[in-house]
């Protein structure tokens, strides 16, 4: 059924990783298994197999090609460098190698590792609902994100503020290299895994690097365009990641530890939802330059396997143009413009919504309808007024049909997101025990453009007494 292959395991020493099996639950129960993932990862199953994926995917039963292990990796959390982190309350079971890529398949929540610092090495239901949730609107939404296979429920208590469900659920990812795998070598001076480290990222992500005149500034080049597709696409969204630490930055360029994560209802710079951000240092409008800083700290352990740190500062710098080119071009969409447009007219619009407190998700959809239907006015203030004014004014030098400029922007603006409080209500179900509402915001999530019945039922902003204004990691 699963033929699990394990590289990391090959390639580095033991000092980068713990060999150790996941913790046996005494009976643990598939809750959720995906379908349409499995089949992107040609794993068979059957409905008399599911009890055999129950058993790999909880942790009770080591597939005969697997060698489980936990990674280390360093990080700067908030700002502050801890030497030595690593999977805590997780195991990598493998990887699946599918049309010649490798994804790396890990076990969240099963059990200590001599990473776990304290910590039980246990996760809730509730985090991994979470998880789940926004990793799938994100895939869907065409954003790079890990997502959840499988989810069992351990049956066992877990103990936070108070006691709740206790999970394991199976996570795939590209890889699960961190800017903090690269941190973990570099700061114990150990240039010779921290190269071996390089080639090995390079030969994962970037193999046409290989081939460069300088393998290491191909890389760096490479990652450095992918953190700046891949936040742009988050401001874009309106998704806040919630703990960009160094240690939560994938090297490949998904989106990775999504833990307080949260989208924006109102449109504003400077949301935060995490209840560990005290100090609003990841917030919402903040995510470009902390992508930028956490570069830049990749950059200071790239500089210690090269003599080419001019070259390295070059291509550190070249993160804004490259975020801004993303983040625009896709903006300028979202506006029904298939061509690049004035900066401020996309910034003015970003300005109003927020002097108004508007609808970020809802107001980009709606926008459409005002080419139709000048009555219904998506905010009645003079500085909105002359601004759409503006906006159609360019619309019509591009000589498009109206029909066309709707379409774009149906496409591009979707019907719904992962609605914090909808999520929180899935959630709170879940504790019950009861699925169902996940199922049904799963099945709408799946086609976030789409304008039935279903999605409408989701899209809605929060009245004032739904409103999420804190999220939880969950650990």
């Amino acid at each position: 059924m699963i033929k699990f292959e394990n590289s990391w395991y090959q390639e580095f020493s033991a000092d980068f990783y713990q060999e150790i099996n996941p913790q046996v639950f005494p009976n643990p129960e598939l809750i959720y298994f995906n379908q349409n993932l499995a089949k992107d990862l040609n794993i068979n199953f059957t409905k008399n197999s599911l009890n055999q994926i129950s058993d790999i995917f909880s942790g009770k039963k080591i597939h005969q090609t697997s060698k489980p292990i936990a990674l280390a990796y360093a990080g700067h959390q908030f700002g502050n460098f801890v030497p030595q982190l690593g999977d805590g309350r997780a195991v990598l079971l493998g990887e699946i190698k599918v049309n010649n890529q490798y994804f790396d398949i890990q076990l969240k929540g099963s059990g200590k590792t001599k990473f776990s610092r304290g910590g039980d090495g246990l996760a809730t239901l509730e985090s991994a609902l979470r998880e789940l949730i926004i990793g799938e609107a994100l895939h869907y939404l065409g954003i790079p994100a890990t997502r959840i296979l499988t989810i069992c429920l351990t049956n066992l208590p877990v103990f936070r503020q108070q006691i709740l469900h206790g999970a394991v659920m199976s996570r795939v990812a590209d890889s699960y290299l961190r800017v903090g795998s690269f941190e973990y070598f570099a700061c114990r001076g150990d240039n010779l895994s921290l190269k071996k480290l390089c080639n090995y990222a390079i030969k994962r992500h970037f193999a046409e690097a290989l081939d460069s005149s300088n393998p290491i500034l191909s890389f760096y080049k490479n990652v450095v365009n992918r953190q700046a597709q891949l936040v742009a696409k988050w401001q874009a969204i309106g998704f806040i990641h919630g703990v960009m630490n160094t240690d939560n930055v994938s090297i490949g360029g998904q989106s990775i530890d999504f833990g307080p994560c949260a989208f924006l209802d109102e449109y504003d710079k400077n949301k935060v939802f995490s209840a560990i951000d005290l100090n609003s240092r990841y917030a919402f409008g903040s995510q470009p330059k902390i992508a930028k800083w956490n570069l830049w700290i990749l950059l200071n352990c790239l500089a210690q396997i090269t003599d080419k740190h001019n070259d390295l500062l070059s291509i550190h710098q070249s993160f804004d143009n490259e975020f801004e080119k993303n983040y625009y071009q896709i903006m300028a969409r979202k506006l029904g413009f298939k061509t690049e447009i004035p900066r401020q007219l996309i910034n003015n619009f970003l300005e109003i919504l927020q002097k108004n407190s508007c609808d970020y998700s809802q107001s980009l959809r709606n926008l459409s309808a005002n080419l139709i239907d000048n009555s219904e006015i998506l905010i009645d203030t003079d500085e909105y007024r002359a601004w759409f004014k503006n906006w159609k004014n360019h619309l019509h030098q591009e000589n498009t049909q109206t029909s066309e400029i709707i379409a774009l922007m149906k496409s591009s603006n979707p019907v719904l997101i992962a609605r914090n409080h909808r999520v929180q209500e899935v959630i709170e179900a879940g504790n019950n025990l009861d699925f169902a509402p996940l199922q049904k915001l799963l099945k709408a999530l799946s086609k976030p453009f789409e304008d039935s019945s279903l999605n409408q039922d989701f899209a809605s902003p929060p009245s004032q007494n739904q409103k999420v204004r804190q999220t939880f990691c969950g650990t």
